[in-house]
Formats: C-alpha cells, sequence, structure tokens
C-alpha cells in the first residue's frame, strides 16, 4: 500500500533534561507531523513517500539522508534557496512544563503552491494521502493547495487521513475552525479531540463522563460528515512532566476504548501523537480488528515516549510483542 504525507519537515533543537533554552545547549534532531508518521509507517511495511520543501544546502542534504534511512521515499521533495523550518524545545522537568519556540516564518515550506506538484503525477498509484492541521496552518496558499488535494483524493478514491493538530502559536481557533470545515468534507480518517469538536464545530454534549461526551460529539460529526469512517483521539493524564497515563479512543459505529497506559519517566514526549496515529493506521489500513488497532497505536506511543528524537522506529513485531507482554505499569 503506498502513502504520501505531505507536511513541512523540521529540525528540532531541544535542550536536555534539567537545561534551559538559555544555556544554546542542544540535541537536533529531524522532526514534523506528517514527517514522523512516514518513518513509523515505512517501519511497519507500507511505502511511504514524502511531499515536502527543503533548501538546497547541507541541512537539506542531511535530512533527505536520514529519511532515505528510514526507508522514506524522498523523489516528491522540492528543493530551493529558502531556509528550513525549525523549532526550539526546552524539555520540562517534574512539575516544570516544556516550553516551544517556533522558527518558522519564510522557510522553504512556506512557499508550497500548486504550483509546485501535478496533480496526477503526485497522486500516480497513491492508496492514502496523510496531511494535518500544522500544515494547514503555515499560510493561505498551503492551505488553498491542500484544499485542491484533497478535492482530487475524492475523486479518485484515495483515502484521505487528516490530524486536526491545533498549534496556537501558529492561527488562532477561528482560521483553524474554517479550514477544518472546509476540509472535513473530503476526511475518511479524522484525528481530532473532544476540545476539536467544541472549539472548532461548535458540537458539545451536556453528558457526564468524558467518554459519553466523547461519543456523543463523534456521532454528531458523522452525521453532519457522512464520509468519515473514522474518528479517534487520545486523551492524556499529565500527572507530572516525566509520568503520563494515555487512553486512545476509535469511533465508528461507537465508541472504542483502550486500555489505560501508565508512562512512567518518559525520554522524549515529542511525537507520541503521531506515533499513535502511524499505529492505529497500521491497523485500520490492513483491515485488522478495530480494538486492535486501538491497542497497536496505544502501545506505539507508549514505546516513542521511551526513545529520544521525533519519529517513532520501532516495528511491528516490537510492537506487538510490547502489546502481549506489556509491563507492570499497564493498567489493565
Amino acid at each position: 500500500m503506498k502513502v504520501l504525507c505531505m507536511g513541512e519537515t523540521l529540525l528540532r533543537y531541544s535542550t536536555q533534561k534539567g537545561h534551559r533554552i538559555s544555556e544554546l545547549d542542544f540535541q537536533v534532531h529531524v522532526g514534523g507531523s506528517e514527517t514522523n508518521i512516514a518513518v513509523s509507517l515505512a517501519q511497519f511495511g507500507f511505502e511511504t513517500t514524502l511531499l515536502t520543501k527543503l533548501p538546497h544546502h547541507a541541512l537539506g542534504d542531511a535530512v533527505i539522508s536520514f529519511l532515505k534511512r528510514f526507508g522514506v521515499d524522498t523523489t516528491k521533495i522540492i528543493r530551493n534557496d529558502m531556509r528550513i523550518g525549525s523549532y526550539f524545545l526546552e524539555n520540562g522537568s517534574g512539575n516544570r512544563s516544556s516550553q516551544v519556540i517556533y522558527d518558522r516564518q519564510y522557510s522553504a515550506m512556506t512557499s508550497f503552491s500548486l504550483n509546485d506538484i501535478k496533480l496526477e503525477e503526485l497522486f500516480l498509484d497513491v492508496d492514502v494521502f496523510v496531511v494535518s492541521g500544522i500544515t494547514a496552518a503555515l499560510n493561505q496558499s498551503v492551505r488553498e493547495a491542500i484544499i485542491e488535494m484533497l478535492r482530487y483524493c475524492r475523486g479518485n478514491k484515495i483515502t484521505v487521513v487528516y490530524d486536526s493538530n491545533y498549534r496556537a502559536k501558529m492561527w488562532s481557533i477561528e482560521e483553524a475552525g474554517a479550514a477544518l470545515k472546509e476540509i472535513l468534507p473530503y476526511v475518511d480518517i479524522l484525528s481530532a479531540g473532544y476540545l476539536d469538536a467544541q472549539n472548532f464545530l461548535g458540537i458539545t454534549s451536556d453528558k457526564k463522563s468524558f467518554e459519553e461526551r466523547l461519543n456523543e460529539v463523534y456521532m454528531r460529526m458523522k452525521e453532519i460528515y457522512p464520509h468519515l469512517k473514522y474518528i479517534t483521539s487520545t486523551r492524556r493524564d499529565i500527572l507530572s512532566t516525566s509520568v503520563n497515563d494515555l487512553t486512545g479512543y476509535l469511533y465508528s459505529d461507537k465508541l472504542y476504548v483502550s486500555k489505560t497506559y501508565h508512562i512512567d519517566d518518559i525520554v522524549d514526549r515529542v511525537g507520541g501523537g503521531d506515533a499513535y496515529l502511524s499505529g492505529l493506521l497500521y491497523g485500520l489500513l490492513n483491515g485488522k480488528d478495530l480494538k486492535y488497532s486501538l491497542e497497536f497505536g496505544c502501545c506505539a506511543s507508549v514505546l516513542k515516549h521511551t526513545i529520544h528524537g521525533d519519529a517513532n522506529t520501532f516495528s511491528v513485531e516490537e510492537i506487538e510483542n510490547f502489546m502481549e507482554s506489556g509491563t507492570s505499569r499497564i493498567n489493565r
């Protein structure tokens, strides 16, 4: 199965645990939501291609080498003379939360437009198209290109996966809501939580429990956008920066709820959501049982928290072994 992921590949500059950004002591990782998904799905046996724009210099070359090392097809990457997008992460510890500074303005990907591609060639033999709200947030030109690409996918029966992935530092709730309403009619698999439904679509619930509320808003979303086949999200209970509880949710004809996973001594939380969605997609796109797909996604995310870097590099076998054996810290 061939998957095309479109998004901005970034360099992440991260402080080590216990260090401040002001100390200028960074570890560098390749990241970006769709990039992480492309890398992860490649480990699961999918033929993944990344569409992005990178500069014509050594940093761009290094990113392409990284992607090739993990089996991602880089032939659709467009090169220009602009800069590579980046962000700086001050890793929190204990009760101190992490902080992010974006440095993405005038990056190579912000110049993306329909003039960069030929839809028929780009989507030749593609089965699944993945894009996120982070990419849509870049600017109006990128959003317009995404809409045209989604229309092409609908007309050619290509499955569309969209991760809402709201970033308040990139655009307003009003802008994100308007974009989501324009995008949703073309989406088959949606990653969006309760707050996305509330803030962007104005859909709420008065039910008592969180799961009842989530079930109701997902049901109403599917009524409004009947082409949606699956809607998913996770709930993260933050006990401290280093200790989280993670639960996954998947809605099809009803709400499926995963086990709650207790993640202790987090090494690197970045990319945990991308790892979850990639794992879930592995199950759904391969026709696996919905409960299996949900637990596989959660376990992929849990394992991602144990390694440095944005992308999840665990194999199907490693994740399934973890699903079977688990640890004493999984609440069953």
